[in-house]
Formats: C-alpha cells, structure tokens, sequence
C-alpha cells in the first residue's frame, strides 16, 4: 500500500533567496523586531502547526550539525529524524539516526517511517535534491524582511533544471514576515513516487 504522506519543505529566507548567512549563521530568521508589527493572517502556517502534520524529518548532515551547535534545547522532540550521511551521529537524540542513499532511497525511507503523515525535507541540498527529482509536493516559505547581499547559503543554488510552480497561498506574519506556499504545477512532469 502506497504512503499518503507528502514531502515538503518549510524554511525561512531572506527577500534575496538566502536561508543562512556567513558561516551558517541563522540569526537573521529572529530578526529585529519593528514597533507594531502585524498579527497572522488567517490560513499563516506556524511552525508548531507544521510540525503537528510531520511524521519524520529528513535533513542532510549540515543541517545537522548547525542545528546540534545551537544553545538550544532539540527543537524536533520526538519526532523522527533522518540525517543523511556516511558519518556516524556521535552524540545525536535518540530519535535521529544516520541513513544513506540517493534522494529517491532517502525520500522513499522517510515516507515509510512517516507512514500516513508527512515527510520534512529540511536543508537546502536536499531541497534542490528533493525538487529536481520531482518529489517535493510543497513548499512553504517564510520571507523575512532582510535583503543578506552576496553571501551565504542561497535556497535554490544548484538547481539543475526549471520548476514550473503554482502559488496556493500567501499570508503575512508578525514582524513583516510574508509566508508563500507553493506546490508544482499538475502539468508539469513529476517522477512516480
């Protein structure tokens, strides 16, 4: 029986496309907060109410590892992780666990593991992986009002072919954030997952 979860990726950017700066830094995502800033429009996606529909996450190793550098508690709790790697996980949470393969392999492991809800793909290059496969069914960005200039990790970098998209919602945040999300286009050719 196939697995009716979805694949999709939930970030923050920058207005230029980044979703880190120098060195990984993330510190943009928290950004200065203005004055009066405007409360969620209905249909906003907040990261706990994405996370309530995630069976399992899926990141690459750097994701990883900027994420365990953090000061910071675990922020997926028990929730499955997957990371992909061929390096051991030394000192990773109990639910995290190294697995290996292409992006068809990993994807296809992550909706086992997820059984009916949906598969995080978290991390630029499995993003990109994940979209030139044609096996990501959303995208949900958050612009956040910062342009970064020429430095960084850029989402869509690498990129190895043309993704027609449709726009399926925007709504605006707190703090002059604006959340996109995106699917691909029925016409557009996808592979069988």
């Amino acid at each position: 029986m196939a697995s009716s979860s979805r694949v999709r990726v939930f970030l923050g950017c920058s207005v230029d496309g980044f979703i880190a700066g120098p060195d990984n830094d993330l510190s943009f995502l928290h950004g200065p907060n203005p004055p009066n800033p405007p409360a969620p429009s209905d249909g906003y996606l907040t990261y706990q109410a994405f996370m309530s529909q995630v069976g399992v996450l899926l990141m690459g190793r750097q994701t990883f590892d900027v994420v365990s550098a953090m000061d910071i508690d675990w922020p997926y709790g028990d929730t499955p992780v997957l990371v992909a790697t061929h390096r051991p996980l030394e000192g990773a949470p109990s639910t995290v666990r190294a697995v290996a393969g292409d992006i068809r392999g990993l994807i296809a492991e992550a909706k086992a593991t997820a059984g009916d809800r949906d598969v995080y793909l978290d991390g630029g290059n499995l993003a990109r992986q994940g979209l030139d496969a044609g096996l990501v069914d959303e995208l949900c960005l958050t612009l956040l009002p910062v342009l970064l200039g020429g430095t960084g990790t850029r989402l869509f970098d690498g990129l190895v072919q043309t993704h027609l998209m449709e726009f399926v919602g925007h709504h605006t945040g707190e703090n002059g954030m604006v959340q996109l999300t995106l699917r691909p286009r029925p016409s557009s050719s996808r592979a069988a997952t």
